[in-house]
């Protein structure tokens, strides 16, 4: 079986590695020129725990970054409570990592480096089924005929919208939208290692981290309730972020020379089926979950691992693995969905008392013996693989 892949990031690469594992042929395209090993931090847990550890990344476990301490501010800077370390340990548990993206994404490229054809800067202008398979036009021009295609190239997925229909349809804005980028930690040589600052307020928060001893994430996130996205980045940052006060006007005046710069509509995918004759997707391509959920990369890895090992059980009844892909996966994926649209308000409070509930939950937070609960409504009780 030859299965083209649309995408290098987490999904697409696992997806790769694992196919490859079981013997199978992948090709991957994509459209950047080359890997794509920036990122900020996300969270890797159970099932996608599960499938790291059956495609043998034990590297994943070096790499992991270990949370010092979650410090909440006020508008002029001051303390207002700080969740410790091992608070954090218990909230989190041993089945979640921290990592960088990159970390991830170099480490699936390592893998499948000379085992896989990978092409950079190339992407699909085209689909045709035709009795044999797939024929597939890429952007370079070039024509490669396969036995299935999978869309792996995230929530603008060009292979969605070539198959499935427009954007529009089938992507469901949640009435925010995130920016992230890094930054010389040089700026704010007081930002402790391991520790990360945030300031919340009602429809918007804040948060700035030290990722390692050079490096620092600005993150931001705001709610804009359906309004357009007006002017540049730095326009819209500054228009959602007026009179913010502790170290975002600072942070937003750096802007201009930060590297890695994100932003984004926080959003769903919804869609009655993922897969529709030869063509499948993958990832947030399928079912974007958004970091209010914080599953992005655990399902990314999980359905590429269990998309693979099902095509590699019966790779001569395509449609019965990508019905038994889609019946494994969406389960997970339609709890997270529902987290998410539930937690919107732990991350930008609609009004005071959504921003009071929010602050008191992470208080009881560093508390032992409501750690279950917290973690029951964070969606950290990751399901096995």
């Amino acid at each position: 079986m030859k299965v083209l892949i649309s995408g290098a990031g987490i999904a697409g690469l696992s997806l790769a590695l694992r196919l490859r594992q079981r013997g199978l042929s992948p090709i991957v395209v994509e459209r950047s020129p080359a890997l794509r090993d920036g990122g900020y931090m996300l969270g890797l847990s159970d099932p996608g725990l599960d499938a790291a550890e059956r495609m043998g990344l034990d590297e994943l476990r070096a790499a992991r970054h270990v949370p010092r301490r979650l410090v909440y501010v006020g508008p002029a800077g001051q303390e207002r409570f700080a969740i410790d370390g091992l608070a954090i340990e218990r909230l989190v548990g041993d089945r979640e990592f921290n990592l960088m993206r990159g970390d991830i994404e170099r480490a699936l490229f390592e893998r499948v480096r000379g085992e896989v054809e990978v092409r950079f800067g190339a992407s699909v202008n085209s689909l045709e089924e035709t009795r044999g398979g797939i024929v597939v036009r890429l952007s370079d021009g070039e024509e490669i005929r396969c036995n299935l295609v999978v869309g792996a190239d995230g929530l603008h997925s060009q292979v969605r919208v070539l198959r499935f229909g427009p954007e529009e349809r089938l992507v469901r804005p949640l009435g925010a939208r995130v920016a992230a980028f890094l930054l010389d930690r040089s700026g704010f040589p007081d930002a402790e290692l391991g520790t990360s600052y945030w300031l919340t307020e009602v429809g918007r928060a804040a948060a700035l981290g030290a990722v390692d001893e050079k490096t620092l994430v600005a993150f931001f996130i705001w709610r804009t309730e359906g309004r357009p996205r007006i002017g540049t980045m730095e326009e819209e940052l500054h228009r959602a972020f007026a009179g913010a006060g502790w170290r975002v006007p600072a942070m937003l005046d750096l802007l201009p020379t930060a590297k890695d710069v994100y932003l984004d509509e926080l959003a769903h995918v919804v869609m009655p089926r993922w897969s529709e004759g030869r063509i499948v997707l993958l990832g947030d391509a399928a079912f974007a979950v958004s970091l209010f959920a914080g599953k992005g990369a655990t399902l990314a890895m999980a359905g590429g691992v269990v998309l693979a090992d099902a095509l590699a059980d019966g790779p001569d009844e395509i449609d019965t693995a990508l019905a038994a892909y889609e019946a494994r996966l969406r389960p997970w994926v339609e709890t997270a969905q529902r987290m998410a649209r539930r937690n919107i308000h732990l991350f930008a409070p609609a009004n005071r008392f959504q921003l009071l509930a929010r602050e008191t939950m992470l208080r009881l937070a560093a508390r032992p013996f409501l750690v279950p609960l917290v973690r029951r409504l964070l969606n950290r009780q990751g399901e096995r693989l």
